[in-house]
Formats: C-alpha cells, sequence, structure tokens
C-alpha cells in the first residue's frame, strides 16, 4: 500500500512540475506567435495524443470507474456534451492566461494561476457548497500576498496580470464543473473531448481576430511540442492515475508546488528576477493555498 501511494504520489509531483515548467514555453512562444494559435496547436494535437491513450487506459481496471460501484457512461456520444462545456471554460481560460503572459512574466503568472483553487471555493459558495474557516483564513491571506506582487507602477505587467487572474476564474468554473461531470462520464474521454473543443475554438477565434502564420508555428514548435506532451496529454494522465492512490492532504501540498516550479522555471531560465516584495507576496500567496486546500480536506473528513 505504502509503495503503491508513494508512486500515485510521485506522478503528481511530475505533473505539478510540468504544469509548473509550462509558463516558460508559454512565455517563450508569445515572441513568435499569437496567443489564440498558439493554444489551438497546443488543444488540438494534445487532444489528438490523449485519443489512444484513452483507449490504452480504459483497458486497465483502475481507471475505468470514476467511484467503485459507480454507473459511468463510458462512450464517446455520451460524453460529448460535458466535454464541450469542459472545452468551452478551458478555451476561456487558456486564452485570458496566454494573453496575460504577452504583458507579464512566467513566474508571475504560475502563482496568479494558483489563485484558481481559492476561487473554486468561491464560486462553490453561491452554489451552496459549504466552506469553512480554514479556506476563508486561506483566502485572505492568498489576497493579502497578491497585493503584495501586484506592481501598480506597472501599467502593461497589471494589465497581464489582471488577464491571468480573470483566466483562474474560467479555469475555477472549468474545474467545478468537471468535478460534477466526472462523477458521471468517463474522465478521460471528457478530457479528450475537452481539448479538442478548446482548440477548435481556439483556431476559430484566432482566424477571425489573428494574423497567425506557419511560419511562426515552426519558429514555436518547441513550446507547441512541450504543451502538447507534457502539459496536456503526460501531466493530466499523471494527475488522473496519481489521484486514484495519493493521500488527498498530502496531494494538496504537492499541487500547489506547481506555483513554486513555475517561479523557479522562469528564474533559473527566462532570467526572470524577483524583489523581495514580490517574493513576500508569493510567499503569502503559497501560504495561503496550502492553508485554504489543507481547510477543505479537513472539513471533508469530518
Amino acid at each position: 500500500m505504502k509503495a503503491q501511494q508513494a508512486r500515485a504520489e510521485l506522478l503528481l509531483l511530475l505533473a505539478a512540475f510540468f504544469w509548473g515548467l509550462a509558463f516558460v514555453p508559454q512565455k517563450v512562444a508569445m515572441e513568435h506567435m499569437p496567443p489564440l494559435a498558439f493554444n489551438a496547436w497546443r488543444f488540438l494535437l494534445g487532444g489528438l495524443i490523449l485519443v489512444p491513450l484513452v483507449y490504452w487506459l480504459s483497458s486497465r481496471r483502475d481507471v475505468a470507474t470514476p467511484e467503485e460501484g459507480a454507473a459511468v457512461k463510458g462512450r464517446w456520444r455520451d460524453c460529448f456534451g460535458g466535454g464541450a462545456l469542459l472545452g468551452f471554460w478551458l478555451f476561456l481560460g487558456a486564452a485570458l492566461q496566454q494573453w496575460g503572459l504577452v504583458y507579464t512574466s512566467a513566474g508571475r503568472a504560475g502563482f496568479i494561476s494558483g489563485m484558481e483553487m481559492l476561487l473554486v471555493s468561491v464560486i462553490g459558495l453561491s452554489l451552496g457548497i459549504a466552506t469553512n474557516r480554514w479556506t476563508w483564513g486561506g483566502i485572505g491571506l492568498a489576497l493579502v500576498g497578491l497585493y503584495c506582487l501586484g506592481d501598480f507602477s506597472e501599467q502593461s505587467q497589471m494589465i497581464g496580470d489582471l488577464l491571468v487572474f480573470a483566466g483562474a476564474f474560467a479555469f475555477a468554473i472549468q474545474v467545478l464543473s468537471a468535478d460534477r461531470l466526472v462523477k458521471r462520464y468517463h474522465a478521460l474521454r471528457l478530457a479528450a473531448i475537452q481539448f479538442l473543443c478548446c482548440g477548435l475554438l481556439s483556431a476559430v477565434a484566432s482566424f477571425f481576430i489573428e494574423e497567425a502564420t506557419l511560419d511562426g508555428a515552426i519558429a514555436s514548435a518547441w513550446p507547441i511540442a512541450y504543451m502538447m506532451i507534457f502539459s496536456t496529454a503526460v501531466a493530466f494522465t499523471f494527475q488522473l492515475l496519481g489521484l486514484r492512490h495519493a493521500a488527498t492532504s498530502h496531494a494538496t501540498v504537492i499541487m500547489a508546488l506547481e506555483s513554486v516550479f513555475a517561479l523557479v522555471a522562469g528564474w533559473l531560465i527566462l532570467n526572470e528576477v524577483f524583489s523581495g516584495h514580490e517574493l513576500l507576496g508569493c510567499g503569502l500567496m503559497l501560504a495561503g493555498m496550502l492553508l485554504s486546500r489543507y481547510g477543505t480536506h479537513a472539513g471533508s473528513h469530518h
């Protein structure tokens, strides 16, 4: 049992690492191509990679059903409506995040995107999902951190930060929707449909409002390849497999490390430098995320 749990938690750590590192190729690609065109490439190709993975993993008993004894609608056509809905929210969140990365740094975007899990609690309240004082304490701490991280003198960076924050809202709605849908539908098929729908919406939107070129896509070949393979197909599958057997309290801490990986990757690869003020903001946000997640699970165990 211990070995199985350790293996599951390693998969989650790798997923968090791949997602944290992803802010670097996302930022680099913005030098060569517009945001929606980049999302179209990454999600369409990532979704196509996931399709054969769905067939391979579906043959494994441990990922066939979301809950023991649950009746799951597993056919592609059953999953289409839910997958398309998730694809719409993913499209909106990814478009705002990618657009924000034109103006702000990879490390900052990583931390602000981490607010998504706190926003899940806030939006959940409006849907009648109760939350507790730990979660509220975490949200308060993270907002103070966000204020410290905010640099009100840099107008363009501020615009980027706000766009990423707006994207986190869309991602939070997508997480809440996914949470309900995976209990009734085949999780991996939902994911594949979600990525393909998101890619198609990005491609259509890009066609009408951007001037994307094939040269730009070729110049961004490695960021697209990274996002398609590691950030989409591999990380998502690792998260799904890891969440099966990881201890919930460990899983929350591990997934929060995505923000830290984004910060370190931005510093090491893109030479992004953070002031003491900004680092304090990041630290408070991380503490808030952990406190909130701990509270959520402490509450759910009682």
